[in-house]
C-alpha cells in the first residue's frame, strides 16, 4: 500500500463524500465490517470538527 499516494488524496478531498469514496477503494477487499467502520469514523470525525467549529465561532470574546 502506498501511503505517501493515499496521503496526497487524502489531503486534496474537499469533501467528506470523496474521503468516504477513497475509502472504500482502499479498504475493498476488506470486510463490509471494516468499511462500514471507517466510514463511521470519517463522519464522526467530520461532524465533530462542525461542532467545534460551532462552539468556537459561538464563543463570546470573554471565553478566548
Amino acid at each position: 500500500m502506498d501511503l505517501t499516494k493515499y496521503k496526497e488524496k487524502i489531503d486534496a478531498s474537499e469533501v467528506i463524500e470523496e474521503l468516504i469514496d477513497l475509502s472504500r477503494k482502499i479498504f475493498d477487499k476488506s470486510s463490509d465490517d471494516a468499511k462500514k467502520i471507517v466510514e463511521m469514523l470519517i463522519t464522526q470525525s467530520y461532524l465533530m470538527g462542525k461542532r467545534n467549529t460551532v462552539k468556537t465561532v459561538e464563543a463570546s470574546p470573554e471565553e478566548w
